[in-house]
C-alpha cells in the first residue's frame, strides 16, 4: 500500500537553527560501537504525481514518493551518489536498490522512475534487469539514451542501457572483472562528452587482487558502453605499494565538467584522497587530503590508537569555475587488530575542504580531523548537535540505528551551473524525534551564495509532522540544478537502523521520496542573530499545563502564534496584533490538549519561526 503523503499546505513547520554546538551528554560522547571492519555486505544467492508541498517564508519544497523497497541498504558507506540525474530540459531520472522479498532478496535489482517534465511515472513493480543486482548508478549516454551500472552477485557488473530516456526496452550485458575468479562490485558511474559518449566507472574487486585485499579499479568506454578500452586499471598512486586495500562503496564521482573528471576515496582505513583528470580519463593526478597515521593498515593484524578519520561517507562537486569542493563525515575510530573496529558516532560532523585550501597532512594525523578543532577552524559544515528544545543540552534516546557512521553523515554537495549558489544536505540524528527507544535521523540542509565561503542556517528538511516518525537516510543529490531548485531523493521508513545489517529495524517497507528544494533556501530567516526577531525555544519542553516562548522584536510588528498536531490541524491560534519593540513572553496553554507531539509556529510580519512541542 502506498504511503500517504498528507497535504499540509496550510501550515509551515520547517525549522532553522544556528550552528552553535551545545553540551553533549557523556553517554552520547562515550557511546561506542564495535563491528567487523569490512562494511560491505557480501552476499550469495541464499516530479510530482502525488505531491506534498511545504512553503516557508524562506523557501518552497516539494516531495513525491517515487518507489519503495524492503532491502534498505542503499550504500555500504552511507553516501550513495550518481543515482539522481536532472536533464537540461527539466526531465529527471532516479534509481535505487529495490528488493521486496526478504527471503534472500532474490528479486533485488534496480528500481527506476522517470519524470517527464510534468509528472513521475507509476512506482515500479519490478527491477529493470532480468538478474539479481544491487547498488546502481545512472548516467545519460549518447544523444538521448541512459545507462545503468549495478553490482552482480558473481559475474561482474551488469550494464543496462536503452536508447531513449524514459521509454523502451532495456538491454543488459556483463562487464567482467579481471581474468580468473576475480569479480568486481559496488560501481559508481558518470558520463562525459558533448553526447555523453564516454562512460567512466570506478568499483572494487569482490576479493583479493593485484596484491590488495580489495582493489580499486577504473573502467572507461568511449563508445557509450559498447566496448571498454580501459579495463581493470589500477593507477600507480593507489596500487599495492600504497594501500593494503579498499572498502566497497567508499568512493564517489563529481559530475564531469567538460574533460575534467574527479573522484574521491574516503574511508577510515586509508588516506582520504582525490584523483583528477583534465583529459577525460587518459591520465590522472592525485591529491592526498588527509594522510592516514597508519600507512598500509592491515585491519586484520594491526591494532591502533584511537584516531579521528573519515567515516566513509563523502561527496564532491565542481563549481562553475572548476574549483573542486569536498565534504566528508568524520568520527573517532579504533582498529582492534582482529578484523574488528570500534567507533564513537557521537564524536562526528561533516567536514569541508576545497582544492584551494591546505590539506590535512603534515601534522598530528591522529587528531587533525577532531571535529571540535575543525569546528573552531570553520571547517565543520554539518552537525547533529542541534538543540531542538533549546534547553542547552542534547536530549537523546538511549539507542540509535547503526549505519557504521557518525551521527551526522551521508553528506551531499551541489553547485548551481551559472552562479555561486551551493547547497549541502546530510542525514543526522535529530533530538526530540524518537520511537521511545531510538532516535530518528532527518535530512538537514544549508546553503551558500558565495561559493561555499560562508554557509547559512541549518534547516531540518524533515521537520514537517508527516516525518515525525520517519527515519530519513541515504540522500542522493542531482549535481546539477535548474537555476530555481536542487533535487535529491532519499529513503525513509518508521524504524531507525537497517534490517540488512541485522539492526533493530525489521524488514518492512522503505519509501524512496524525491525532493525539490528551492534555491531560496539562502533566504530563510534566522532563529537567532540579526533578524526580524529573536524567538526562543519554548520552555519548559516537554511540559504539562503551560509553556512559554520569548520573542524579542527589533521594531514594532504584527505577531501571531499557532500550534498544530501531527496531522496538521491547528489546535491553538492566537493573534497578538501589533506588538512593540523589545522582549515579550508568549504563554501557551496546553491544559486542554492530549499528550503527544505538536508543532509551534510564531509569525512575525512575514517571517516564520518553528519549534516542536511535547506535552507529557
Amino acid at each position: 500500500m502506498k504511503k500517504s503523503l498528507l497535504l499540509l499546505l496550510s501550515m509551515i513547520s520547517v525549522c532553522v537553527f544556528a550552528q552553535d554546538r551545545v553540551k553533549m551528554p557523556a553517554s552520547v560522547r562515550n557511546y561506542m560501537v564495535t563491528e567487523p571492519v569490512n562494511k560491505a555486505i557480501k552476499e550469495t544467492n541464499n516530479f510530482m504525481s502525488t505531491v506534498n508541498t511545504y512553503m516557508d517564508a524562506g523557501y518552497i519544497s516539494s516531495e513525491t514518493e517515487i518507489g519503495k523497497t524492503v532491502y534498505d541498504l542503499q550504500s555500504n558507506t552511507g553516501s550513495p551518489s550518481g543515482r539522481c540525474y536532472l536533464y537540461p530540459d527539466g526531465r529527471a531520472t532516479a534509481v535505487w536498490t529495490r528488493g521486496i522479498t526478504p527471503a534472500a532478496y532474490s528479486d533485488r535489482g534496480t528500481g527506476y522512475n522517470y519524470f517527464d517534465g510534468t509528472a513521475w511515472g507509476s512506482e515500479p513493480t519490478a527491477r529493470i534487469e532480468t538478474m539479481r543486482t544491487g547498488w546502481p548508478g545512472i548516467a545519460p549516454v549518447g544523444a538521448n539514451g541512459e545507462i545503468v551500472a549495478a553490482h552482480h552477485d558473481v559475474q561482474g557488473l551488469v550494464i543496462t542501457k536503452r536508447s531513449t530516456i524514459g521509454s523502451g526496452a532495456w538491454s543488459s550485458s556483463i562487464l567482467a572483472g579481471p581474468t580468473g575468479a576475480v569479480d568486481i562490485s559496488w560501481p559508481r558511474i558518470v558520463s562525459s562528452g558533448a553526447n555523453h559518449d564516454t562512460v567512466h566507472i570506478i568499483c572494487t574487486t569482490y576479493s583479493a587482487y593485484s596484491g590488495q585485499n580489495l582493489a580499486l579499479l577504473y573502467y572507461r568506454s568511449t563508445d557509450g558502453g559498447a566496448t571498454w578500452g580501459t579495463k581493470h586499471y589500477i593507477d600507480p598512486s593507489w596500487d599495492a605499494t600504497n594501500y593494503y586495500g579498499f572498502s566497497g562503496d567508499s568512493y564517489a564521482w563529481a559530475e564531469p565538467q567538460g574533460s575534467n573528471l574527479a573522484f574521491l576515496v574516503a574511508d577510515s582505513q586509508e588516506d582520504l584522497f582525490v584523483m583528477r583528470s583534465s583529459d577525460n580519463g587518459t591520465t590522472w593526478s592525485k591529491t592526498v587530503i588527509w594522510e592516514h597515521p597508519y600507512p598500509m593498515l592491515n585491519v586484520s593484524t594491526t591494532s591502533t590508537d584511537t584516531i579521528y578519520a573519515p567515516d566513509g561517507a563523502s561527496h564532491l562537486s565542481f563549481d562553475r569555475n572548476g574549483k573542486l569542493h569536498v565534504v566528508f563525515g568524520v568520527y573517532r575510530v579504533l582498529f582492534n587488530g582482529d578484523g574488528t573496529y570500534s567507533y564513537w558516532p557521537g564524536l562526528s560532523g561533516i567536514a569541508y575542504w576545497n582544492d584551494q585550501q591546505p590539506t590535512f597532512t603534515g601534522g598530528d594525523q591522529k587528531n587533525i580531523l577532531n571535529p571540535d578543532s575543525l569546528d573552531a577552524q570553520g571547517k565543520i559544515v554539518g552537525t547533529y548537535l542541534v538543540d531542538w528544545n533549546g534547553n542547552g543540552t542534547l536530549d537523546l534516546a538511549a539507542d540509535y540505528g547503526n549505519y557504521g557512521l557518525g551521527f551526522a553523515s551521508m553528506p551531499q554537495i551541489s553547485f548551481e551551473k551559472n552562479t555561486d549558489n551551493a547547497v549541502l544536505i546530510y542525514s543526522s540524528l535529530t533530538e526530540g524525534f524518537d520511537n521511545g527507544s531510538q532516535n530518528y535521523r532527518h535530512i538537514w540542509g544549508r546553503a551558500s551564495s558565495d561559493g561555499a565561503l560562508n554557509w547559512g542556517q541549518i534547516v531540518d528538511l524533515d521537520s514537517d509532522p508527516i516525518h515525525t516518525f520517519d527515519e530519513c537516510v541515504f540522500p542522493c543529490i542531482s549535481q546539477v540544478g535548474d537555476g530555481s531548485n536542487w533535487y535529491f531523493h532519499y529513503q525513509l521508513d518508521n524504524e531507525p537502523g537497517l534490517s540488512v545489517r541485522g539492526d533493530l529495524d525489521p524488514p518492512g517497507d522503505n519509501f524512496i521520496n524525491f525532493y525539490s528544494l528551492s534555491t531560496l533556501l539562502n533566504g530563510i530567516p534566522q532563529v537567532s542573530g540579526p533578524a526580524t526577531a529573536v524567538v526562543s525555544a519554548n520552555y519548559p519542553n516537554p511540559f504539562k499545563g503551560t509553556t512559554s516562548v520569548d520573542i524579542t522584536l527589533e521594531k514594532p510588528g504584527p505577531v501571531s502564534l499557532s500550534v498544530s498536531n501531527i496531522t496538521g490541524q491547528n489546535v491553538i491560534a492566537t493573534d497578538y496584533g501589533r506588538l512593540p519593540a523589545g522582549r515579550q513572553t508568549l504563554k501557551i496553554d496546553g491544559l486542554g490538549l492530549a499528550t503527544g507531539v505538536y508543532f509551534l509556529t510564531v509569525k512575525v510580519g512575514e517571517s516564520l519561526y518553528s519549534n516542536k512541542l511535547v506535552i507529557k
